[in-house]
């Protein structure tokens, strides 16, 4: 498909397979407190490589990453299956996640540092996009039209 993101070279499929992007990761609280002039500046993380992951569920940053950005935890934590083991993971709330050029505020699970960060199909999902199998990039579902669907 022509003017797909992969194709621009904004997304990257690897010879495994595997899905890249270079995403953009604001803190919420700060961006909010930036608009009603309370804060100057807003925490961001620009993360190159991260990982499209459709067998995860929400945004996973590596600890570094979530530390850099200040955010704060949610109470309890959520249960993670992973090739080795099923493990424990602390969610954190309030991010901006941008892809190309749309963006989406979700929440965030922790990953250890030498994690790659994964964007699951939650974010995915509320950013309009989807992996093509065939040419294993991120296209938008409606082209570059962002659909928000309300049942």
């Amino acid at each position: 498909m022509k003017g797909t993101l992969a194709e621009k070279g904004e997304i990257k499929g690897g010879d495994t397979g595997h899905v890249h992007t270079t995403i953009k990761v604001e803190n919420f609280f700060d961006w909010t407190r930036v608009q009603e002039k309370k804060r100057r500046r807003i925490r961001t993380v620009i993360i190159p490589d991260a990982l499209v992951d459709r067998g995860t569920m929400h945004l996973c940053l590596p600890s570094r990453c979530i530390k850099e950005l200040g955010l704060k935890r949610y109470p309890g934590t959520i249960t993670a299956t992973t090739a080795a083991s099923v493990v424990e993971r602390q969610l954190y709330g309030g991010v901006l996640l941008t892809i190309e050029d749309l963006t989406e505020e979700c929440a965030v699970a922790e990953l250890p540092d030498n994690a790659p960060a994964l964007v699951g199909v939650a974010p995915l999902e509320g950013l309009d996009y989807t992996v093509d199998p065939t040419t294993q990039s991120l296209i938008g579902k409606h082209g570059k039209k962002r659909v928000m669907l309300m049942y």
